[in-house]
């Protein structure tokens, strides 16, 4: 019998591959995209910066499979451990998520592993990835991972461990330059239906956090706040009063 697994996390529904700002990761995403049809391609391990984008391409990814009709898990390591250190009352209600578990998700056409390098240097939860890397291998399923950096013998024990994560290919996301983060604001702004002016976008650039995903997460505020005020417009006043940038 399959063991059912507690989570301490569900995947966001809004990321896909559509709404990733590519910048110059395009070849990333293509290879994400088709990674269900690749016969050649069984693991990847996707690192980059904080706000790079992974953990919205490993998601967009688990929505693809789940689209599709094929079984995918989709866990991020960073909320396990976030909720082992801090558990709220209602997961102390729940069984913890103990790293045997991985070992039981051989049976997933994907599983996606996000912020691997959470448990990084952890012997239980290396021993489990090692093990899970090697029964996926002896089915057809496939296997993500994603971490802030390339693996290395810096972070991980687990010599084994550390050649099995290069078994595929190991991808490398660069954040957007502030180029392309103006183009991603103008593209998301008119596909949800918002007037951006230019110099809106000078403003929030020079006074909101600099990271693409911040940014975005600016543009749906916007959205949000402007349906509210009955408005396609935004102007540098409006941002003030949704940001309290005074």
């Amino acid at each position: 019998m399959q063991q059912q697994l507690p989570l301490p996390i569900v995947a966001p529904e809004a990321c896909s591959f559509d709404n990733y700002a590519k910048g110059s990761n395009g070849l990333v995403v293509e290879l994400l995209a088709s990674l269900d049809q690749s016969a050649d391609v069984r693991q990847v391990f996707l690192c980059g910066p904080p706000q790079s984008g992974k953990s919205h391409l490993l998601v967009a990814l688990h929505g693809h499979y789940l689209a599709v009709g094929k079984k995918s898990f989709y866990v991020s390591l960073n909320d396990v451990m976030q909720s082992d250190r801090t558990p709220s009352e209602s997961q102390a209600m729940q069984p913890s998520f103990d790293p045997a578990l991985l070992e039981s998700l051989d049976h997933y056409d994907l599983i996606a592993i996000d912020d691997v390098d959470q448990v990084a240097g952890k012997d239980d939860w290396e021993t489990s990835l090692f093990n899970l890397i090697n029964f996926v291998r002896e089915g057809e399923g496939k296997i993500i991972f994603s971490a802030s950096a390339a693996p290395s013998m810096e972070r991980w024990k687990l010599a084994d461990l550390l050649s099995r994560f290069t078994w595929g290919p190991v991808l490398k996301l660069v954040p957007l330059n502030e180029i392309e983060i103006r183009q991603a604001m103008l593209a998301a702004a008119q596909l949800r239906g918002m007037k951006l002016d230019t110099d809106a976008v000078d403003f929030l650039l020079k006074r909101y956090r600099r990271d693409a995903s911040s940014l975005l997460s600016a543009i749906a505020i916007l959205d949000a706040e402007s349906l509210a005020a009955g408005r396609e417009r935004i102007t540098i006043p409006f941002l003030k009063q949704c940001f309290d940038f005074g």
